[in-house]
């Protein structure tokens, strides 16, 4: 499996397959800089961050019990996020930061799914299915905050979602790693 992955991100992102990114962990503010992608001039979008959630996992037996360890993450990809010189506002960039907190909440929505997870005969079937659900959530989460905030230009939807998204990362604080 481990090879298949390699092969196609070698075929979406050249360079050997290395796609710069930093985890929330390692940087969870977002600033200008972070927007190093080529700007789409024919966009409606005056900027696009790129983020995600990733997983790798294992299970041994200890004690005859099955011990799952596991390791979440949610990134940005700052070489294909971008924003259109002249556009780079204060409130444009954290209406961009908040696409990244809604990642890192998925994150922790998925450590919490996956701590309360009982082993069973399909581990592999079971984290699957589950890693696809909180991504389906992430990315209908996403989808539905550019809506309601009409990317950003609906002031009054932004601070309201900006209080929803900063309450739910409370609710999972304790899923922060």
């Amino acid at each position: 499996m481990n090879k298949f992955l390699a092969v196609i991100l070698f075929l979406v992102f050249p360079n050997d397959g290395y796609v710069e990114k930093f985890s929330y962990a390692e940087k969870s503010k977002l600033d200008w800089s972070d927007f190093r992608g080529e700007p789409d001039w024919n966009s409606d979008f005056d900027a696009v961050v790129i983020t995600g959630i990733t997983y790798q996992w294992s299970y041994g037996k200890d004690e005859g019990e099955i011990a799952l360890d596991y390791k979440v993450d949610s990134f940005c990809y700052p070489s294909q996020s971008w924003a259109k010189i002249g556009q780079r506002t204060d409130y444009l960039l954290n209406h961009e930061q908040l696409h990244f907190d809604i990642s890192e909440l998925h994150a922790r929505i998925l450590r919490k799914r996956l701590k309360d997870y009982k082993p069973g005969k399909n581990i592999r079937r079971d984290l699957n299915k589950m890693y696809k659900l909180v991504e389906r959530m992430r990315t209908n989460m996403q989808e539905q905050y550019d809506i309601e905030t009409e990317h950003s230009k609906n002031k009054e939807a932004q601070k309201r979602w900006e209080e929803k998204v900063k309450t739910l990362i409370w609710y999972y604080r304790a899923y922060e790693k």
